[in-house]
């Protein structure tokens, strides 16, 4: 007798862990579940170091048995309706707090781009991301949504691709980011590899929405022969 992949539980040991989607802007959280039983894509109550969240266990990601690096969440139990009503209200929060942002620094006159905002399911505090080319001095507007939503808030730093990552788009080939479809990490992208590939070294020919080399760069270099081994094979 068969059953569907999402009726499949796990019983975890205590040190196993799973990839749980708190945002889906942002990159899967790997959370500890120790002695709970969990299914896959169901809703569950997350501890992270920002609080609580409402998340969801990753469909296509198996129990990891091994320690990864960064920052690692807990998941509590089960979610309830009350959590499913709480975590909505905070998302039209979020979403206003993300406006009066863009508004505020336009008025200001600040160069910065807010991203996101994300709110805990308990406590008063709110996490801003934010892309900036230099260093401003944002605390004008820190004390405006202080005031204004009456949370604790602080102010995240994104780099531009990881900006990027979470606001999408589409790249110069019509198709959806790299970074925000499969790509799970950043690789190291140079020059080198669009010459290798006899592309035009046109910054605006070989550069991404977020200012830097296309992420593509490096995952089609390897289809091309080095030049040094090619020359070698023609003198051959």
């Amino acid at each position: 007798m068969t059953s569907s992949f999402a009726e499949i539980q796990i019983t975890p040991r205590v040190e196993d862990l799973v990839s749980v989607i708190i945002d889906t802007d942002l990159p899967a959280m790997p959370c500890r579940i120790g002695t709970l039983e969990v299914r896959h894509d169901n809703h569950y109550l997350v501890e992270t170091p920002d609080g609580q969240f409402l998340g969801r266990v990753s469909l296509f990601a198996l129990p990891v048995f091994r320690k990864r690096p960064g920052p690692l969440g807990r998941v509590i139990r089960l979610a309830s309706d009350e959590d499913q009503k709480r975590s909505e209200d905070n998302h039209h929060i979020e979403r206003e707090i993300e406006g009066f942002l863009r508004r505020r620094t336009s008025e200001l006159g600040l160069d910065m781009r807010g991203i996101k905002a994300r709110l805990p399911l308990t406590g008063r505090k709110a996490v801003i991301y934010f892309t900036a080319e230099r260093r401003l001095d944002f605390r004008p507007v820190l004390r405006e949504l202080g005031r204004r939503y009456r949370r604790r808030v602080e102010m995240r730093p994104l780099g531009v691709r990881d900006g990027a990552r979470i606001c999408g788009g589409l790249g110069p080939c019509g198709r959806c980011l790299c970074c925000a479809t499969f790509m799970d990490r950043f690789h190291s992208v140079t020059v080198r590899m669009a010459k290798r590939q006899r592309l035009s070294l046109n910054p605006t020919k070989i550069s991404g929405l977020c200012g830097r080399l296309m992420c593509c760069l490096a995952h089609e270099v390897d289809q091309y022969p080095e030049t040094g081994k090619r020359s070698r094979h023609r003198d051959s």
